[in-house]
C-alpha cells in the first residue's frame, strides 16, 4: 500500500531524503527509485530554468491554473498519479546514485535561486513560495512509492536529536533575552532614584548614633 506523506517545505523533503538514503529501500509499484529521484529533480530544475515560457498561456488558462492550484493546496496532496503532469508511464532503470546527487543539487539550487521562476503547464505562473509548496507536495506523493526497512529507528534518533537541538536553541535565546532585559533595566533607571542612591552613599550618618549631642 502506498504511504501518504505530507511535507510543508523543502527542508522536510531533505530530512525525509536523508532517511531514505540511510535505509534499505525498494519501490512499491512499477517505478524504480532512480525514476522517483530523477522525476523529482526534473520538476525542481524546471521551476528555475523555464522562466522564459511564462507568457504562453492566455487569461482563461491562467485563471483555471490558479483554481486548480488552490484546490491542490486545500487537499494538501496528490491522490492519483494522473494528476501529475508528465508522470512516468513505464518502469525505467538508471544510476540511482547519480539521480540522488541530481536531486540534492536541484534542491540546493532552488533554495539559492531568487527568481525569476518558471511556468507550470497546469498551474501557470507560480512564485517561489508556491513552487516550494508544489515540490513538497509532489515529493510527499513520490516518496510514498518507496518501501523502507529500519526507518523507525532512524526516525526515533532524528526526532530525539531535533528535540535536543530545539531545547539548546531555546536555552540560548532565553539567556540572550534575560541579558537584554537586564541591560534595558539599567538604561531606563529613573534619574531621581540614581540621585537618591548617590546621596545615600555619600551620607555618613549621625556620629552619636541618634542619641543627641553631648551635654
Amino acid at each position: 500500500m502506498k504511504t501518504l506523506l505530507k511535507f510543508k517545505q523543502l527542508g522536510d523533503v531533505e530530512n525525509e531524503l536523508g532517511i531514505i538514503l540511510a535505509c534499505d529501500r525498494k519501490p512499491k509499484y512499477d517505478l524504480t527509485v532512480f525514476q522517483i529521484f530523477d522525476f523529482m529533480s526534473a520538476q525542481i530544475e524546471s521551476s528555475i530554468q523555464s522562466a522564459t515560457d511564462s507568457n504562453r498561456a492566455g487569461v482563461f488558462a491562467r485563471f483555471i491554473g490558479k483554481y486548480k492550484f488552490a484546490k491542490l493546496l486545500t487537499s494538501g496532496s496528490f491522490t492519483k498519479a494522473n494528476q501529475i503532469f508528465g508522470f512516468p508511464q513505464k518502469k525505467e532503470s538508471g544510476d540511482e546514485k547519480l539521480a540522488e546527487t541530481r536531486l540534492k543539487t536541484a534542491i540546493t539550487a532552488f533554495k539559492l535561486h531568487s527568481g525569476p521562476f518558471g511556468f507550470h503547464p497546469v498551474y501557470g505562473d507560480l512564485d517561489k513560495k508556491q513552487w516550494e509548496k508544489l515540490h513538497s507536495i509532489l515529493a510527499g506523493f513520490l516518496f510514498g512509492y518507496i518501501a523502507l526497512e529500519g526507518d523507525e529507528k532512524i526516525r526515533f534518533f532524528k526526532e530525539k536529536e531535533a528535540k535536543r537541538e530545539k531545547f539548546a536553541q531555546e536555552k540560548i535565546e532565553s539567556q540572550h533575552k534575560k541579558h537584554r532585559e537586564g541591560k534595558e533595566g539599567q538604561n531606563h533607571q529613573h534619574p531621581n532614584r540614581k540621585w537618591k542612591n548617590r546621596k545615600r552613599n555619600n551620607y555618613k550618618g549621625n556620629k552619636n548614633g541618634g542619641k543627641g549631642g553631648a551635654k
